[in-house]
């Protein structure tokens, strides 16, 4: 369910998110979840889960860069029409439990929504820190927990069950009935769905939320626990939750993370 899943979003919406002349939505997005900009690294990284290439196309335009992205789904086949030439860019199918590299291979690892969708977060997580170079960064950003649970989450032991044309076909109607919401403003709490004014980033973003098989949240305790399993330090807590980054540097014990937002 969650190749074909993702496989089938990212090979019908290959270019939605991609930045271009007027629009830099994935460069920023990036620059809030893994508190860098592109600019500012250097080495080998690694995107662990990249999708259709939106955050390879950021980094790999830093020109001290390697960037290696990997995805279990046929998403890699859209990422590979999209960055997959660059001389800097390497696209390997592969899955997050099981990665193939090498151990201290990376100056920088990152994961943008995607271990929330993974059977089990933080052993795919605990995975990845290994492939770090000492001193090396982890970042990742995942689902928030929130107190009350939306309806979405009634909503999806239904739809993840679904073809996912079915899925994509109720997520096209929701785009349209997003527009009642300024006449009904119950509206997105007994439907909710994607908000974003661009109708097919709207399509996009209400589909992967109601496909995807898993789908985990956490709280940032949760999240900053597995970082001091992970040995790593300087945790930070980034301005858009839940974003976490730490540095590798042994199995040292932690002080309290700082916390950015």
């Amino acid at each position: 369910m969650y190749v074909r899943s993702f496989s089938a979003e990212w090979n019908i919406f290959p270019k939605t998110q991609l930045d271009d002349e007027v629009t830099e939505y994935s460069r920023e997005a990036f620059i809030q979840k893994v508190g860098m900009r592109p600019e500012e690294i250097e080495g080998v990284i690694l995107e662990a889960g990249c999708g259709m290439g939106r955050f390879l196309d950021v980094v790999s335009r830093a020109a001290n860069t390697a960037a290696i992205g990997f995805d279990l789904s046929l998403s890699v086949e859209a990422a590979y029409a999209n960055v997959g030439l660059r001389p800097n860019v390497h696209i390997v199918q592969a899955d997050i439990m099981q990665p193939p590299f090498r151990k201290a291979t990376f100056n920088l690892i990152y994961s943008i929504g995607v271990l929330h969708h993974a059977s089990n977060p933080r052993d795919a997580f605990l995975k990845l820190v290994p492939l770090l170079k000492e001193s090396g960064r982890i970042a990742i950003w995942v689902y928030r927990k929130y107190r009350r649970a939306p309806l979405s989450d009634f909503y999806r032991k239904f739809t993840t069950r679904m073809p996912w044309s079915a899925v994509l076909s109720i997520s096209k109607l929701l785009s349209k009935l997003y527009w009642l919401q300024g006449k009904w403003r119950y509206l997105l709490v007994l439907i909710p769905m994607s908000t974003l004014p661009d109708s097919e980033r709207r399509i996009l973003d209400t589909f992967d939320w109601y496909s995807p098989k898993y789908q985990f949240k956490f709280t940032n305790d949760e999240i900053i626990a597995w970082f001091r399993e992970a040995g790593l330090q300087e945790v930070e807590l980034l301005s858009n939750p839940i974003s976490v980054r730490g540095k590798f540097a042994g199995n040292h014990l932690l002080g309290p993370p700082r916390n950015l937002a």
